[in-house]
This record gives C-alpha cells, structure tokens and sequence, in this order.
C-alpha cells in the first residue's frame, strides 16, 4: 500500500496534491523548535526535497522543545543539521536533504531550484533578511514565530500588491535589538505554530491561489484562543513598496560568536579552492568532507565548516578566547 494512502485520501489533496508535495523542494531557515518540527511533519508528508539551514550545535536546553533531537545527539555535540539529517533519514529514506551548517545567505538560495521557503528563526535580523531576498528574488515564504505562549504565522508573498514582513512590523529595527534576548516557550505552543506552517506549506503546494496572503494567524496555547488580523501593505514600506536593500554588512574579520548559538565565526577576506584546500589538509592528516559550497572537518575535536567565500565557522567551543585560539591556528594552516 502506498504510504501516503490517508493523506492522498483527503478531498483537498488527492493524488495529484500528494504529487506535488512529492516534486516540492522546501527551504527550512532554522533547525530549532519550529523548523525541527516542520522538518519531520514535511518528511511524513512526503516531501521530495529539503534543503535545512542552520549554523548551531546541539545542547542539552534544546530537548525541552525540539522533539527530534535527542540526548544521544547532545553528547555527541552533533550539528542540528547533522543530527536533522539522520533522523528524517531513519523516517524516510526517500526524501533528498541538503545540509548548509551556517546562517542562510543569498547564495544558498540563488544556487538552488526552489519552490518555498519557511522561516523558522528565532531572531528579527535574519528574518528581515529573508524578506529583503524574497522581495529581490521574487520567492515565496512562510513566516513563523514563538515566545512564552504566543506564536504566530503569515504567508508573505513579495510583490507590491501584498504585504510584506516590514509592512507587518513597521518597527523591525527596534526588533532586531532584542534578537540576543533569551525568550522562554512552552512546549506545546511550538507544534501548534509549526503546524500551522505545515499546513500553510502544503496548501501553497497544492492550490496556491486560495492560500490567503494578507492575514495573520496568532493563537495563545494558555488561553486557547486563535485569532486572524488583515494587514494592509505599507505604502511607504522602504521594502516592497520602494524596493530600498540595505547594503550587505561585511563578514567581522575578527573572531565573533554567532548571535544566540555556540558558533564562532571567522573571515579569511579571500575566496577558497575548497577542492585545493582538502588536499592541502589531507598532508596534515585531516579529512574534509564535501557538502554544499563548503568543506566540513574535525579540528582538535571540533567540528569547522569551511566556506568558498573564506568563511570559517567553528562549532561548539566554550568561550571567545577558546574559539580564537583554534580558529587562528586552522587559519595558519588554511592561507599556505
């Protein structure tokens, strides 16, 4: 019997819809609460295609929320991404994953194919980037967010006649200054939201032009109330009405921790020969393993992701001086 038997068998989605689920290729920014959840929902639907994004390691304050990790995975300080792959993996085999161990750049989406992408970050910086790249690149996105009970989700679709993220949060900036924040949230909001993602996702999929595009859906999991607003497009909105992109910031060229994660980040302001690289590692008996654009590796028990744009990001070390010691050696061996 087919897998996808109950599901085909929903009026909505037929055989046809579980067709176009299959040749679907989703973006998932962010691999913590709510991009975990809707990473294994999206698989169980049967989704062809998944490329998962996310530049953090595993740790033990993660399990209160994020189902599909687990504490083997926390010991062993696997990578979201590492540890996404492997289990959407154990619950179908089929589904083809692509695995980027970095905050979401232009590049990843400008060099793949495709359909939708889901924002499941946790922070406002990133978020305004996505919908800046929307806007620019002409893609459709799925926004989504959790803090203590609250959670929302809206469906952006970036053109003029629609409102866009800065249209939804005219005070984004002020935003962006709370992203370092510790935000607490229960448990059961965040399958809630993430499911309201999903359901999002495959109806975009399936009959796009019912998908509604200028409403927010909000629900509070203590009080139990669900709720939608309209939300007008800006008409001076500097984004999807004037179309104004802020500059692209320069990656630091000193060693900095990535915002809310464990990661350290250094730029080497040069473009990498990653295929020269491995084999100038390979003489220190250190095995690259190829992956999208960049090379990842083992450096003295920790995990490094090295970039072609010269970005190293580091996994997992205990503070910035720990973080800088390690990165500065690699750097001596990765510019000879």
């Amino acid at each position: 019997m087919n897998r996808y038997d109950r599901q085909a068998r929903v009026s909505k989605i037929g055989p046809a819809g579980q067709a176009k689920i299959a040749a679907a290729h989703i973006v998932i920014a962010g691999l913590g609460a709510l991009g975990s959840y809707a990473a294994e929902e999206l698989v169980r639907a049967g989704v062809g295609e998944l490329t998962l994004v996310d530049p953090d390691t595993l740790s033990v304050t993660n399990l209160q929320r994020q189902t599909m990790y687990t504490e083997a995975d926390v010991n062993a300080k696997k990578l979201k991404v590492e540890a996404a792959k492997e289990h959407l993996l154990a619950i179908n085999s089929q589904v083809k994953l692509h695995l980027y161990p970095a905050p979401l750049s232009e590049d990843v989406l400008v060099a793949n194919q495709f359909d939708l992408l889901l924002d499941c970050l946790d922070n406002y910086t990133s978020r305004d980037l996505i919908n800046h790249l929307a806007i620019k690149n002409h893609f459709n996105y799925l926004f989504a967010s959790c803090a203590g009970t609250f959670g929302s989700v809206m469906a952006v679709k970036p053109d003029s006649h629609h409102p866009c993220l800065r249209c939804l949060y005219p005070n984004i900036e002020q935003l962006k200054q709370t992203d370092c924040d510790l935000i607490g949230v229960t448990t059961p909001l965040v399958p809630l939201v993430a499911s309201l993602q999903v359901a999002l996702a495959m109806k975009l999929l399936i009959a796009p032009n019912q998908v509604d595009y200028d409403h927010l859906i909000t629900l509070d999991s203590w009080s139990m109330q669900f709720q939608k607003f309209k939300i007008q497009v800006n008409d001076h909105c500097l984004a999807c009405q004037k179309r104004q992109f802020p500059t692209a910031k320069p990656f630091q060229s000193q060693v900095h921790v990535l915002c809310g994660t464990n990661t350290y980040s250094l730029n080497l302001q040069a473009k990498l020969d990653l295929a020269k690289l491995a084999n100038q590692l390979a003489n220190y008996q250190i095995k690259a393993k190829p992956g999208f654009h960049f090379i990842g590796l083992e450096w003295h028990n920790y995990k490094v992701s090295i970039f072609e744009n010269g970005r190293l990001l580091l996994y997992g070390a205990s503070s910035l001086a720990e973080a800088t010691a390690e990165l500065t050696a690699l750097q001596e061996i990765t510019i000879k």
